[in-house]
């Protein structure tokens, strides 16, 4: 132990020795100097189980003890409700015998804890961002809670950054220091950043500090591996074979404390019922548990706790148990599909050795040949992206650089709002410009822009300019800014909650009848009464069928995701850690695509069919872009895997047309009505031709004309 440790509180010295630690790690010693010897702000990107909540913590918790500010002295922000509760766990057993409370606050804490912290704050308060706009609207509570707040500590700040959630976080942050006069450290924590220099940008937004980044990859051991399976569209064959397929998965959880991981809740739902079914049959005493957000919260604690409890359980889950909660000594972690990015399988993988085992990952490959895929024929791309994440995140240590939104237009909108709401005196157009364009996530949009949303708003009645100048919030926006949505930036969509014996276990979306049957919980349920936004349920039929759909939007492909997956179909590359039949269809993926010509541009009796093995957004701005060409018909495309054209002209023509019509253009004139129309919560409010320029910067890469239609 270095002198950091003399200089800590007695009943920190004492939990450590409890503990049994003889030494600080280096990410923590790394740390300890920059928050004790320094003023700087603090970046800490390292592995998981790298001891990255105690460097961030125990010298907040010296700083508090030491000098106790008036108000809460640190804010710590996490993305989930869960990994929330998880710190909050944490924190309580390190500060029970010590002067510094900490409360949790977010929609499934009491009522009054909030209260008292509101009637008398202090110590460490744990929040989400939505929660958090709830304080900020109220410049009056600001003030009382934060005169003297010294730390704010953003928990998988990754996560964050590339969201209009993570800059409404730094919109709620910068009010805080303007309104309460006070000028806080951030400390941001990640395991899966490799663009420090990006993070500490995000990081020191909208202040004067620097940034000091400690960086250590933590320990990296462990081991990935890929299997495939293919359904076949034969009736009999199928049942065979997705039989073979819940055997292999129970083979590979039974007897661990394992967390299976899939792509989306309804996949989550589907398996957690059908292994579940399997394990009952087999005689497995192992329990399968199912953790997403669209299942109640008690449900949810359940499945956490039997993850630390020292059973096996095996937790079907989707991202909600991605993120860096602990949850306990797991044996295992098994993807269900290819992941969509390197970082979330780094995220994923990193869930498991957290008690000193190795880390471990099997992805599961699925092909089902009754369903229709955007694969080039005879090609697996589900398998081709999973060796390409696996390849570049876990072996390769790279992860996507993070983008935040360049023109947070709907953002702009809710945080005028937001700052009509808590003034406390007359505001005037110049301050509410000047405060909402002072602030980092609003960096590109110009005065101009801002205008042209102000007019906008008071044209359609969401302002309201008195004769002094002064600017109310309009008819129009009052039930936007006093509903009870108004804190959080994501849009929700309409869902139904569904209780079975009195119990909620969850929501789903839209409004089933009676007599439907939802699947929720890793169960079928019969709905038998409906009210206004709640079903009571029974359990259906153990041979019932049902699948619940939750809308989401995958996330997008990385250009170096997408070449790299070309890499690998061009090459004769072996990849050892593949099972026999992934390296077989790996084989067989390979030969189909030199036979058939998927590298480029396809002449097809039509025209082309072209395979640009780009990331979605360079392939959205490809395609856009051959749609607006003369004599080229855009007939189908698969994003972002091929795009099928009716032309005469030849691909040369082709490549020198989208050059010419990129250089003559300005990206929003390639936006579509459909776009601008289904874009984020509050976009709505804002003018179309701003939000045309929103959805270019966000969702469109023109840099694909460097080499066109040859990769």
């Amino acid at each position: 132990m270095t002198d950091h440790f003399a200089r800590m509180p007695a009943f920190v010295r004492e939990r450590i020795h409890a503990e049994g630690w003889t030494s600080w790690r280096g990410v923590q010693e790394d740390s300890f100097d920059v928050l004790f010897d320094s003023d700087d702000h603090l970046l800490v990107s390292a592995g998981t189980s790298s001891g990255k909540t105690e460097a961030a913590m125990l010298p907040v918790v010296t700083s508090l003890c030491d000098d106790p500010p008036e108000g809460v002295g640190a804010l710590y922000v996490g993305p989930t409700k869960a990994l929330i509760d998880d710190q909050f766990a944490r924190l309580d057993r390190l500060l029970r015998d010590s002067p510094v409370p900490v409360t949790g606050w977010h929609g499934d804490v009491a009522a009054g804890s909030k209260e008292r912290m509101r009637e008398h704050p202090e110590g460490i308060l744990q929040i989400t961002p939505e929660s958090l706009q709830g304080v900020v609207c109220d410049h009056a509570l600001v003030r009382r809670m934060f005169p003297e707040l010294r730390f704010v500590i953003i928990d998988e700040v990754h996560s964050f950054m590339a969201s209009d959630r993570g800059l409404q976080l730094l919109c709620e942050l910068a009010t805080i220091e303007r309104t309460a006069g006070c000028s806080p450290r951030r400390i941001g924590l990640s395991a899966t950043l490799s663009d420090t220099a990006t993070a500490s940008e995000w990081l020191r937004a909208g202040t004067d500090r620097r940034v000091s980044v400690v960086s250590s990859p933590g320990d990296t051991a462990g081991r990935v591996g890929v299997k495939h399976f293919r359904l076949p569209a034969d009736p009999e064959e199928r049942k065979k074979a997705v039989l073979a397929y819940y055997l292999e998965l129970l083979r590979l959880t039974e007897g661990r404390s394992c967390i299976v991981f899939t792509n989306s809740r309804g996949s989550a739902e589907r398996t957690a019922r059908s292994l579940d079914k399997v394990a009952r049959s087999r005689g497995s005493p192992d329990p399968v548990r199912i953790h997403h957000g669209s299942l109640s919260a008690s449900l949810r604690r359940d499945a956490e706790a039997d993850l630390k409890g020292g059973r096996h359980p095996t937790v079907v889950a989707t991202s909600t148990l991605e993120l860096g909660m602990d949850v306990g000594g797991l044996d295992r972690v098994v993807q269900i599909g290819a992941p969509y990015t390197c970082s979330s399988m780094l995220q994923r993988m990193g869930r498991t050795g957290r008690r000193g085992g190795r880390r471990e990952m099997v992805v599961v490959c699925l092909d089902d040949d009754s369903k229709w895929s955007p694969s080039p024929p005879g090609v697996s791309l589900e398998l081709i992206r999973a060796i390409a994440v696996a390849d570049l995140g876990v072996h390769g240590g790279w992860t996507e650089p993070v983008r935040p939104p360049a023109m947070p237009f709907g953002l702009l909108y809710h945080q005028m709002l937001a700052y009509l709401k808590g003034s406390e005196h007359d505001v005037r157009w110049p301050e509410l410009r000047d405060s909402a364009l002072s602030m980092w996530p609003f960096r590109n949009v110009s005065e101009e822009e801002a205008r042209e949303l102000a007019m906008h708003m008071l044209a359609e009645g969401h302002l309201h300019r008195m004769e002094d100048g002064t600017l109310l919030i309009g008819l129009k926006a009052e039930p936007v800014a006093n509903g009870r949505d108004f804190a959080s930036v994501f849009e929700a969509p309409q869902e139904t909650e569904v209780r079975a014996g009195g119990e909620a276990i969850g929501t789903v979306q839209g409004r089933p009848r009676e007599g439907a049957l939802i699947s929720l919980a890793g169960k079928v349920w019969s709905v038998y009464r409906a009210g206004d936004g709640w079903v009571e349920v029974r359990e259906a039929p153990a041979d019932a069928v049902a699948e619940s759909k939750w809308e989401s939007r995958p996330p997008d492909v990385d250009d170096r995701v997408a070449v790299r997956m070309r890499e690998i179909l061009m090459s004769d590359e072996a990849f050892p850690w593949l099972d026999s039949a992934a390296a077989a269809e790996l084989s067989s993926s390979r030969s189909a695509f030199r036979e058939g010509g998927f590298d480029g541009c396809l002449e097809t009796p039509q025209g082309f069919t072209i395979f640009p093995w780009t990331g979605t957004r360079r392939f959205e701005a490809m395609r856009r872009t051959l749609a607006e060409m003369e004599g080229v018909e855009v007939l189908a495309y698969a994003s972002p895997v091929w795009i099928a054209v009716r032309t005469q002209r030849s691909q040369g023509q082709l490549e020198q047309g989208l050059r010419n019509i990129v250089r003559s253009s300005d990206p929003e004139d390639f936006v579509l009505l459909e776009d601008v129309e289904d874009m984020g919560k509050f976009e709505r409010f804002v003018p179309e031709g701003l939000r045309a320029r929103e959805f270019a910067a966000d969702r469109l890469d023109f840099g694909f004309t460097g080499r066109c239609l040859r990769p």
